[in-house]
């Protein structure tokens, strides 16, 4: 058992594996579990033993007093081995949504873990490396959904709240704070990123905030309302999307992530760049606003289907948040720890997901400027804090990361395509078409993708890479509401 450690909680000490209080449990640990030290606590009174302030060695006593158990009661994101030194017995697990990524080969009786990918290829030659699901337990007897503490079920919908949410919202950054060192905002200036500045400088107001693009980027005007509202440091990570530089990046970014995904890798070239630059300014440490979209209703395939009452809206939102490890999450993970930093997702915390499954339809989504638009809770938020939180942030419309960084993506003609069309004629993309045909390949820009990770990766022992991170939503049916989104954002 090994780690490659980005130290963060006791940075000294914490050295893994972790072992139990008894020695039994070892335990190699990726992430953090925000609330070890009220598991500490509570650990303590039953008259456990500590030996280091890490959140490792919280959860390795937790493990070997609670059991399976003890996977309800983590409040964090997390990737872990747990090995009985004595038996050989194992449990690995990984958090509800899978911000840390975890795969595994079953060589006969032989299970082999690791973070990545590659080093499975590498080390193991014939079998398949196989995806840990979020929200899973795997020991040698058997592979289940754990209880956790997010996702409960209520018949009865809650009422939103602005003063609630602003509170829970409060406390999900705090947790997220790390005690001793500086730490760093993704910022875009959308809803979801703003909030999670205004909140982190609540604490911490020296926080800077990072913005990808330039002065002529889509969202650079609204991060510039919030920074000379409020004073923030907003520092400007370049990006010039029609560069050889930027394009070239696509290369490192594919390795990064072991994605071909578009929508993950147009997304990532950005993310990488802004770790690399958090990276350089010393921090170790980042908050971004993932998750509110899928929650709140910020796609605009969840605000028609909640703003009719679609019968399958709660299934598409389901569905958009089983994808984000396979997405929005392995991106701003595996680019941040490119770059040596740990970017931590304060909207993915038990009491926000709570909140937000419990809300009603109609809390979520309401007409604005014509169309449906969703996030209302954290529209409703903007209003309690009018001097810090700009109106013009609040009522904006969604552009995609990548986009508001003006990465021009339209299908139609722009710079970005234009790259792919040079690259892969008509006739290739056929070819790549039958070679990947697992893959349901459909436009040369995922072939370029998908070329680019096979060079590192044998992608046809990876059989996860072929199930493509598409949400089932009637897209024929809604085509013209999509098209009215999409003029609206220009």
């Amino acid at each position: 058992m090994a780690t490659r450690r980005l130290r963060i909680v006791d940075a000294e000490h914490a050295i893994q594996p972790q072992f139990s209080f008894d020695g039994q449990l070892a335990v190699s640990f990726n992430g953090e579990i925000y609330n070890h030290e009220e598991l500490r606590v509570e650990l303590t009174a039953l008259g456990v033993p500590f030996r280091t302030e890490s959140d490792t060695e919280v959860l390795a006593n937790a493990l070997q007093v609670w059991g399976f158990g003890a996977l309800e009661r983590l409040n964090g994101m997390y990737a872990f081995v747990a090995v009985d030194v004595g038996t050989g017995e194992f449990l690995a697990a990984r958090d509800p949504f899978g911000v840390k990524p975890l795969y595994v080969v079953q060589a006969g009786q032989g299970f082999v873990f690791c973070s990545e990918m590659r080093p499975l290829l590498d080390t193991i030659e014939r079998h398949q490396v196989m995806l840990l699901p979020p929200g899973y337990a795997l020991s040698r007897k058997s592979c289940a959904r754990f209880k956790s503490p997010v996702f409960p079920r209520s018949a009865v919908p809650t009422d939103a709240s602005p003063e609630a949410l602003d509170y829970i919202l409060s406390e999900a950054v705090r947790l997220r704070l790390p005690p001793d060192l500086p730490v760093a905002i993704s910022f875009s200036g959308g809803i979801d990123s703003t909030l999670i500045a205004h909140y982190t400088r609540q604490y911490r107001p020296e926080a800077p905030g990072y913005f990808v693009g330039s002065v002529n980027a889509p969202d650079f005007r609204y991060a510039a309302d919030y920074a000379a509202q409020t004073g923030f440091d907003l520092r400007i990570v370049p990006f010039d999307p029609e560069s050889d530089a930027v394009f070239g990046r696509i290369d490192e970014v594919v390795a990064a992530t072991e994605s071909f995904e578009p929508n993950l890798v147009r997304g990532a070239v950005c993310s990488l760049m802004a770790a690399e630059r958090m990276h350089d300014d010393g921090f170790r440490v980042a908050l971004c606003g993932e998750g509110a979209d899928e929650l709140f209703c910020g796609y605009a395939p969840l605000e028609i289907a909640f703003a009719e009452n679609d019968e399958n809206a709660r299934a598409i939102r389901e569905d958009c948040l089983g994808l984000m490890h396979r997405i929005s999450l392995q991106r701003v993970d595996r680019c941040a720890m490119r770059h040596q930093v740990e970017m931590r997702e304060p909207y993915l915390d038990p009491e926000v997901v709570n909140y937000a499954l419990g809300l009603e339809a109609g809390a979520l989504v309401r007409d604005l400027n014509g169309l449906p638009s969703g996030k209302m809770p954290l529209r409703g938020v903007y209003n309690l804090y009018a001097d810090q939180l700009p109106a013009s942030i609040r009522d904006r419309t969604k552009v995609p990361f990548g986009e508001g960084a003006g990465l021009d993506v339209s299908p139609q003609d722009s710079g970005w395509k234009r790259r792919f069309d040079a690259a892969i004629s008509d006739a290739d993309l056929s070819d790549g078409q039958k070679e990947f045909a697992a893959f349901s390949v459909q436009t040369k820009e995922e072939l370029y993708y998908l070329r680019k990770l096979a060079q590192t990766v044998d992608v046809n022992r990876v059989p996860h890479l072929t199930d493509r991170a598409w949400i089932s939503f009637p897209v024929a049916r809604h085509r013209e509401k999509l098209k009215a989104y999409a003029h609206s954002s220009l």
